[in-house]
């Protein structure tokens, strides 16, 4: 016998044994999250520990071949996990199931007759969400909010209370009006913007049902959580069930923040998390959800990184993640298949025009172009007299972002001598060279002020809530009837000005919704034919997220993004930068599942 494998005493790791052989060690060394137990009074034999997890088992099967035996108590554990996993992964791959054998078609007649009768892709969702923790990923607009609240009926969880986390404005506007929708269970919102009078009236209901034993929704955001909420809400509940909506957004992808740590303490027998853009191209970020999700198995980010991830070393000897190994991609999603529905609008709704792209590539102004010159050399100077860090150099990319916009006012405050960084505010003017495109592109959109009449919307973003501010202040100069939101807009504000843009139309002939790029998560502008970023943000997440508010699922049209970008910028940098990420995003998520997929459907 060379090795020989069992569960360990407690049932939590497995426990590899082996006489002493420097070659037999190095190879159980090598598998992640591997431990060296020493001899003691409790333990008269060292050996080594692995995770409780297939990737170890399977890992240490190819070491050792043949060569490995293996414990009944192994052999049934990963008798059962196999099982498991294969039955998840085939259910992952449904493109449909029997809506007679769904008991949520029962529970909740009106949305089974309106959504699920018609979209094969839920029935098969929710039937895989209603087994299992998982993660949502569908593309924006494909109704991940309703599969949630259909896989908890399916599941027999609607009976007790359920917590949401999603972002502030999605709380009411998505959360809260869904729930109340569909189901008879009051739903609560409990975030940055509730009165002292609304929070006692929310604790008083959510006592009296809470005693009464009946069902709620309560609708909180990251922030609250990270603040905490009362005892009553938070600790003292077991909670059926634990959502968090974008999650790309709560700061549960990184391991510092306090959001996961708080997280990870409320209990509840069903979680999920949604996000449609969950990567931004850096696949570690999916760890923080699968650990959220399945902690005992997902216990280390730095294990899971060395399974799956190339390491290597960047500033100051920093260790940097980066993408899938070279030859693990099909592996990579096979192991994240079981944890994952995911679906993209091309696929499962053919009948919609996708997405137009177009690239805009501007001529800044003599005097934009002059100024943006000036400040990236002073920026070149102080990243290599200061040796920069990598936060500080990002920063003067950020500044640089906003020059290439426009030119703009400047108020230098001071500099730190120690580290070079520039205390600055910028206002950006109406002498950008991004402007005349912007005004050509609305026109041919059927925007313009010599024809009042027309009906045709648009979205103008930026990252930067001054430039859309300038944005606004120029199109309005011009005669275009415009709209406004930005992240400094209230709750009411923000809603009342959505539905006026909406439903006003024809009435006050609004065109335009200048909007911050990070506001496109709970809003819906669907009325919108043509979508105009002014900049970009680093990840490719924010502005597919912004530009999908615009798209209809119920409305054959056809919408156009617009990506303005100034040349011989930082901009041109930003754009290969988003691509690349762009690309890892469909590498993994898409096309490494579509050939998983077909794999299973011919097993």
């Amino acid at each position: 016998m060379d090795v020989f494998a069992e569960l360990t005493e407690r049932g939590d790791r497995i426990a590899v044994y082996f006489h002493y052989d420097r070659v037999i060690k190095d190879k159980v060394k090598d598998v992640p999250g591997a431990r060296f137990v020493q001899k003691s009074t409790t333990n008269s034999t060292p050996h080594w520990t692995l995770p409780l997890d297939l990737l170890s088992a399977r890992i240490l099967r190819k070491q050792f071949g043949d060569g490995l035996v293996l414990g009944d108590a192994v052999k049934a554990w990963g008798r059962a996990a196999v099982q498991q996993e294969r039955k998840l992964q085939s259910m992952a791959a449904l493109d449909d199931f029997d809506l007679s054998k769904l008991k949520v078609t029962k529970k909740l007649p009106a949305l089974a007759e309106q959504f699920l009768s018609h979209r094969a892709y839920q029935r098969a969702d929710i039937k895989f969400l209603a087994s299992t923790n998982a993660l949502n990923l569908n593309e924006p607009r494909l109704g991940k909010t309703i599969e949630i609240i259909a896989a908890l009926h399916e599941a027999d969880l609607e009976k007790g209370p359920h917590l949401v986390v999603a972002p502030q404005k999605a709380c009411e506007s998505i959360w809260k009006m869904e729930w109340e929708r569909w189901t008879k269970i009051p739903a609560f919102v409990w975030n940055g913007e509730i009165t002292n009078g609304e929070r006692r009236e929310t604790l008083r209901d959510i006592e009296r049902l809470l005693s009464g034993g009946k069902p709620f929704v309560l609708a909180t955001t990251a922030d609250m959580i990270r603040r905490g909420l009362p005892d009553g809400l938070e600790m003292a509940i077991q909670w059926n069930s634990f959502t968090i909506d974008e999650f790309h957004k709560t700061g549960l992808p990184e391991v510092k923040n306090r959001f996961p740590k708080k997280a990870a303490n409320i209990h509840a027998e069903r979680k999920y998390a949604m996000s449609g853009t969950p990567m931004g191209g850096k696949p570690i970020k999916l760890w923080g959800a699968l650990n959220w999700l399945e902690p005992n198995r997902y216990t280390s980010k730095w294990r899971w990184a060395g399974q799956w991830l190339t390491i290597s070393e960047g500033y100051q000897n920093h260790k940097v993640i980066g993408g899938i190994k070279k030859g693990l991609e099909d592996e990579f999603y096979k192991a994240l298949a079981p944890h994952v529905v995911r679906r993209l609008r091309v696929e499962v709704l053919p009948e919609l025009p996708p997405k137009q792209p177009v690239d805009v590539w501007c001529t800044m102004t003599t005097k934009q172009a002059a100024q943006y010159k000036e400040f990236a050399r002073a920026a070149e100077i102080r990243i290599d007299e200061y040796h920069l860090s990598a936060t500080s150099i990002l920063a003067e990319y950020t500044r640089l972002k906003q020059f290439a916009n426009a030119r703009c006012e400047v108020e230098v405050f001071g500099v730190d001598e120690e580290t070079g960084a520039v205390d600055m505010k910028v206002k950006p003017t109406f002498d950008s060279g991004k402007l005349p495109y912007l005004m050509e592109r609305l026109a041919e959109a059927g925007i313009d002020p010599d024809e009042p009449e027309g009906t045709s919307q648009a979205i103008v973003a930026s990252q930067f809530a001054e430039v859309v501010n300038m944005a606004y202040d120029y199109l309005t100069s011009k005669g275009i009837p415009c709209i406004k939101v930005t992240g400094k807009v209230k709750r009411a504000d923000s809603a009342r000005a959505q539905r006026t843009f909406k439903a006003d139309a024809d009435h006050e002939g609004l065109r335009v919704m200048c909007m911050t790029t990070t506001l496109g998560v709970a809003i819906t502008l669907d009325n919108v034919e043509t979508v105009h970023m002014l900049d970009e943000t680093w990840n490719p997440d924010d502005q597919e997220q912004l530009s999908d508010r615009a798209i209809n699922t119920t409305r054959n049209h056809q919408v156009t993004v617009f990506t303005y970008r100034s040349r011989g910028t930082v901009e041109e940098y930003i754009a290969d930068v988003t691509a690349e990420k762009a690309e890892i995003n469909r590498e993994i998520l898409d096309r490494r599942r579509k050939k998983f997929r077909a794999a299973m459907k011919a097993a």
